[in-house]
């Protein structure tokens, strides 16, 4: 699946998506013209849309279901978070928050102090779900000190 963390300023994601016993790489997370920091976990084709819907607006996506679902985290330029989750939106109130298969390794880590970065790193030594590298977003970063896409990686 997919570990995706948000420490309050950074967020970050795994790469791996699978398609039976195959796993391949991707990007999972964006920035917005906005400033906004997205990224989603779940069926990757809804992903996709919670995506496209969350950046650019319209309609919510309405092709989830008991078999096709997608959760998304959204970090504001402020610093909170909104969690997104079929059809509905909360804020997290928390400091930090994590979604997708390894959200538990990634809270406790974060728990513990570190940032979204590691939580993701150390997710994806234990869930098998969560692998092929990482890319990361932080609202700090300017357009002049990431690379072109937003995105940098982190093997």
């Amino acid at each position: 699946m997919t570990t995706i963390a948000w420490d309050g300023t950074t967020l970050a994601a795994d790469r791996r998506i699978s398609s039976g016993t195959t796993t391949y790489s991707t990007t999972k997370i964006r920035r917005t013209s906005d400033g906004r920091l997205i990224g989603a976990t779940g069926d990757f084709g809804v992903c996709t849309q919670m995506l496209d819907w969350l950046d650019k607006g319209g309609d919510r996506p309405q092709c989830q279901d008991s078999e096709r679902w997608a959760s998304a985290l959204e970090g504001m330029p402020d610093g909170t978070c909104w969690m997104h989750n079929r059809d509905s939106r909360w804020p997290v109130e928390d400091g930090f928050v994590a979604i997708g298969s390894g959200r538990d390794y990634a809270m406790a880590v974060m728990a513990l102090g570190h940032p979204a970065e590691k939580a993701v790193e150390i997710a994806a030594r234990f869930d098998p779900g969560t692998g092929n590298g990482m890319d990361t977003l932080s609202l700090a970063a300017t357009a002049e000190a990431e690379p072109e896409d937003g995105i940098k990686l982190v093997a």
